[in-house]
């Protein structure tokens, strides 16, 4: 998430974006529930809940950039993200609450005009003109994360623009049902607080689902997490998986995953790895806001080695000082200090005469090798295949294979 931010212009960030979101929706809350109860008007009051649904999901979402990082401890083994989540799934029992309070208060009121009794609803025109200038207002805040969203490519701003539209619609049916107010036609304002009412029942539902999802650690479908988990297992050099952890806040989800690697890889490669990874996943999982990737060295049981030769004499096979032409290679497993596999195999590809140094890496790699030794440095095109697939490779002044076999026996018993 740090380095996104160092990207985008601080107005684009997503600790800036819903924290406006945040003071606007608020301030639309507490003005929308005062008038609607201070004109006596139900639609207005819907309305103010409707809004009450959208400060939730903000609150959730900012708890969520401020503290995904905070670590668990001996009395939250997990994290602290569930409490937050325990909380909204209370708040969204009061919003359904709400929801029927206000169906159940304007069937009444339609049953009582058509019986010759209705509810008066103050009409005021400054108040009239207010409400018009949160929609302007609010429709502009809407443009406004539409193109930071289709800017920055980001489908949770893009969701939160289509969300903002749909609050813009619910604002002008109570701005219709103002004008039907002026008229003294109170019906309207019935009808549209029973229109929004499902609009609250939604938003409801969504903080409900999202919540109690979380709460069962089922945040994402079951078959998108199985999918998300062959992924990350078919990156090279993972030993396993130790944890796949996925944590919502409102509308942004965040993925953790500790991996166990060989002891031996180099730095370099593991970063290598997890930024690759990082972007396989946001690539197949854009609903991701961020993803954090801890990387823990641990022994392989076993470790595959290839060597090229210039001859097939067993462990006495002389080293070559060429990769691509060597007529031999050996590819041996050793475990534990014992050599438990020696395959002596003759190269199809010395004879090619273009890209041989590529076709040997590929076929190495397909041998699912852990490490191999050279006499030379490689070149650019065998040494980026090793490299993005986090082999590691040796540059060594050995003569025979029995040399090499020794010294990864001594490493095997000292691991």
């Amino acid at each position: 998430m740090d380095k996104l931010n160092q990207k985008l212009n601080w107005f684009e960030r997503p600790i800036f974006i819903n924290t406006l979101l945040l003071a606007i929706t608020t301030l639309f809350f507490i003005f929308k529930l005062f008038l609607g109860f201070y004109l006596n008007s139900l639609a207005l009051q819907a309305d103010a809940i409707d809004n009450l649904t959208d400060v939730i999901f903000i609150i959730t979402g900012l708890i969520g950039i401020f503290f995904v990082n905070k670590k668990p401890n001996e009395k939250f083994p997990y994290g602290y993200y569930k409490i937050e989540n325990i909380i909204s799934l209370i708040i969204s029992l009061l919003i359904f609450y709400s929801a029927y309070s206000i169906i159940q208060t304007s069937i009444i009121d339609i049953i009582n005009i058509f019986r010759g009794s209705y509810r008066v609803v103050t009409f005021i025109p400054a108040i009239f003109i207010i409400l018009i200038i949160f929609l302007i207002g609010s429709f502009g805040l809407t443009l406004y994360l539409y193109f930071v969203g289709k800017r920055n490519n980001s489908p949770i701003i893009q969701s939160e623009a289509k969300e903002k539209l749909y609050d813009n619609l619910i604002s002008f049916s109570v701005i219709l049902s103002f004008i039907g107010v002026f008229f003294n036609i109170f019906l309207f304002d019935s009808i549209i607080s029973l229109f929004i009412a499902v609009f609250i029942i939604k938003g409801g539902y969504d903080i409900f689902l999202s919540s109690t999802k979380i709460l069962l650690d089922a945040v994402i479908d079951f078959d998108k997490r199985k999918e998300l988990w062959k992924l990350v297992e078919k990156m090279p050099n993972i030993k396993e998986i130790k944890n796949l952890d996925i944590r919502a806040y409102g509308r942004y989800k965040f993925l953790e995953i500790d991996l166990h690697l060989d002891k031996d890889m180099p730095l370099s490669q593991i970063n290598t790895l997890e930024k690759d990874l990082e972007r396989k996943i946001k690539k197949n999982y854009p609903e991701f806001f961020k993803i954090v990737i801890i990387a823990h060295g641990i022994e392989f049981d076993f470790i595959k080695i290839a060597v090229p030769l210039e001859n097939d004499n067993g462990e006495k096979s002389k080293i070559s000082k060429h990769y691509g032409e060597s007529p031999f290679f050996a590819i041996f497993v050793v475990k534990d200090g014992v050599l438990q596999d020696l395959k002596i195999i003759q190269n199809k590809f010395a004879s090619e005469e273009k890209r041989k140094g590529i076709l040997v890496s590929d076929w190495l790699i397909s041998e699912k090798i852990n490490k191999i030794y050279l006499k030379n440095v490689l070149k650019k095109g065998p040494y980026i295949i090793f490299n993005n697939n986090y082999i590691d490779t040796v540059v060594t002044e050995l003569v025979n294979l029995d040399e090499i076999i020794s010294i990864e026996k001594e490493k095997s018993i000292k691991n």
